[in-house]
């Protein structure tokens, strides 16, 4: 994909919507499962191909590196060469070049916003490097940041005196961002270094990469794995290791001496290994901030989980997880604890037309966090299945909420259509009270998908589609996303102020379409999403709209532009402020942007984004952060041997 926007859209896909059981190696990682293959996104069509503007972008940051393709002889790949002990050994590395000029990010209202971190320049270059072997490999990852100056010349050294100090969060940083040593031989795995870590369905302990929010977290210790053919055994342990640069803001990351160690075992029953039971536990010991006044926090989990991927022939998934917490402090009171759990539970089954998830959630004072309510996102050890859709959402209470979801798919086979039903209710508590006795959710929404098929030989218009033949003899074929949706939270008892049980909270009204039509090498995409919210805010109701429209063309693999242009008119100074800029002629609602990629080789593209993107909140796998807004310029420039 293009640059990552740290998006996705408003209201993803039928296929995004899908956050439900996973299955086999899903289920060791916490991912979620693969897409039904009567749903699956068709390649050919050029989805793969629309930039991020296209998927709601929040705030550009660089591109993750490709990954690691086999060698192509005409274009060069890794270098091979033989080193004592290890044998034949292959070394890749992959650039990753950024210049940005970021403009304002309207932080705050213009008459308090005193930060220095608008109108400036900016280098950032990461060097990801490995080395492989048969059994071995050494892996390190080189990070660079280098604020240069501001609009009007001054060097950022000179921005601002000692009294504004922590006003100045841009920094320079140069460092070994991850290291890492891996063995793996038979059943088993060893790991020394930075290694991203999940225990259960993630629920006990997460350390992952949420590329929508910009968090990645890696645990700077060990992990021992043993996987047997009726068993399993990890055992993992380390020091917290975020990624110093925080890519939404570009702030520096201070890291924690958050120490974790984590442990999970099980066997698997049946012929085929149908059934899978296993416990784990977690202990982790919070770093004391500055001057906070808890300190000596830690938290303990343990719990069991069952796992059955592929009953009945594979059509149906079963998953169960419970989880204990206990939460310790101690405080000018004394020693505090207090304690929590988490249920989750879901079923899937998948018949040739039909399928079928439904899911359960029981959180109540849960996350492995330093509180329920943590303020950094990338300090957050858990990842809870939240049943909801990724992307601009506002969620809240993730860890204090108690309900279930059913999402229904079905494929018009042999044909391309296939349509989505969705809906949750749940309750949810902000006070840490009984979920059932705060508010009230419920979210439906419907989905209606045309796959494309380009491929030579498929006579899609004997099977009811509609393709053409193009110019040349190629094939026309299309695709169609479309989703429309509604959310409503009411009062489940009378709150302090106005509104009383049973009164509206917040709504939401949401729907997108998305229409690409390829043929040969030249693919053309429209993207239309539009969402209208109305949230109580102190004693009245506020009312905002959101969304966007984006064209993407793409030429083969080669080349790939996008221009498109967001709105969003919720923060009033927001509006103000932008509108007050000769170059938002648009008006301060509006953010157009363009973004262009050529790939000159495989694994090597430049690109460049251009314009502007609002700011939000965003939420994947449990975790929520708001994001902020973007105006200005990023050019990018990947290689790789």
């Amino acid at each position: 994909m293009g640059l990552l926007l740290l998006a996705a859209a408003v209201v993803p896909s039928v296929a995004h919507a899908q956050d439900g059981p996973a299955t086999g190696d899903a289920a060791a990682s916490g991912e979620a499962p693969a897409e039904p293959a009567a749903a699956a996104t068709d390649e050919s069509a050029g989805a793969d191909a629309a930039l991020t503007i296209a998927d709601e972008g929040v705030a550009p940051v660089a591109d993750e590196p490709p990954p690691e393709e086999p060698a192509d002889e005409e274009e060069g790949g890794a270098l091979s060469f033989t080193l004592p002990l290890v044998g034949e050994t292959t070394f890749a590395m992959t650039s990753t070049s950024s210049v940005r000029f970021r403009g304002q990010n309207y932080n705050g209202a213009p008459a308090s916003d005193r930060h220095y971190d608008d109108d400036f320049l900016a280098l950032q270059q990461r060097f990801d490097l490995a080395l492989n072997a048969e059994s071995v490999r050494l892996e390190a990852r080189l990070d660079g940041f280098q604020p240069l100056f501001f609009q009007d010349g001054v060097s950022l050294s000179q921005s601002c005196g000692e009294e504004d100090a922590d006003l100045c969060y841009l920094t320079n940083n140069y460092r070994l961002e991850r290291i890492a040593l891996r063995w793996n031989h038979d059943a088993w795995s060893v790991v020394a270094g930075d290694d991203y870590a999940v225990l259960g369905r993630g629920i006990a302990l997460s350390f992952r990469k949420f590329d929508l929010l910009g968090v990645d977290n890696a645990l700077r210790g060990g992990r021992v794995t043993w996987d047997g053919e009726r068993g399993y055994a990890r055992v993992v342990g380390g020091v917290a290791n975020p990624q110093n640069l925080d890519p939404t803001n570009l702030a520096f990351i201070e890291e924690p001496t958050d120490v974790v160690i984590g442990a999970e075992a099980g066997f698997r029953l049946g012929e085929f290994n149908d059934v899978e039971l296993g416990v784990h536990a977690t202990r982790v010991w919070f770093d004391d901030d500055a001057g906070a006044v808890s300190r000596d926090r830690s938290v303990d989990v343990a719990g069991w989980h069952m796992a059955a991927p592929a009953l009945v022939d594979g059509q149906l998934a079963l998953y169960a997880e419970i989880d204990a917490l206990r939460r310790s402090a101690t405080d000018f009171r004394g020693d505090d604890r207090d304690y929590g759990r988490a249920v989750y539970g879901s079923a899937q089954l998948q018949l040739e037309r039909v399928t079928l998830l439904a899911e359960w959630v029981d959180y109540r004072n849960y996350l492995v966090a330093t509180s329920t309510a943590p303020l950094e996102a990338w300090r957050i050890y858990s990842s809870l299945p939240t049943m909801e859709l990724d992307g601009l959402q506002r969620l809240r209470a993730i860890g204090n909420r108690r309900g279930g979801s059913v999402k229904l798919d079905y494929a018009f086979l042999p044909g391309p259509w296939s349509f989505s039903v969705n809906g949750l209710v749940y309750g949810l508590n902000e006070e840490n009270k009984d979920p059932w006795d705060g508010v009230f959710v419920t979210h439906g929404w419907l989905g209606l998908r045309r796959r494309s098929d380009t491929s030579a030989g498929t006579d899609f218009a004997a099977e009811g589609g509609a393709e053409t033949e193009g110019e040349e003899g190629s094939r026309v074929g299309w695709s169609l996303e479309t989703l429309v949706g509604y959310r409503r939270e009411t009062f489940l008892h009378d709150p302090v102020g106005m509104p009383a049980e049973g009164d509206l909270d917040r709504q939401v009204l949401h729907g997108e379409i998305d229409v690409t039509v390829a043929t040969g090498k030249h693919s053309f995409e429209l993207r239309v999403d539009h969402r209208f919210d109305r949230e109580l805010r102190a004693i009245d109701y506020a009312d905002y709209m959101q969304g966007g429209v984006a064209f993407t063309y793409t030429w083969g693999v080669k080349l790939a532009v996008s221009s498109g242009v967001r709105w969003n008119d919720e923060k009033a100074f927001v509006l103000d402020a932008r509108a007050a800029r000769d170059y938002n002629f648009l008006g301060g609602a509006m953010y157009p942007s363009v973004e262009v990629k050529w790939n000159f080789t495989t694994n090597n593209f430049v690109s460049v984004f251009a314009g502007s993107t609002p700011g939000g909140r965003l939420c994947s796998g449990g975790v929520c952060r708001d994001v902020q807004a973007f105006e200005g310029v990023l050019a990018q420039l990947v290689l790789r041997i």
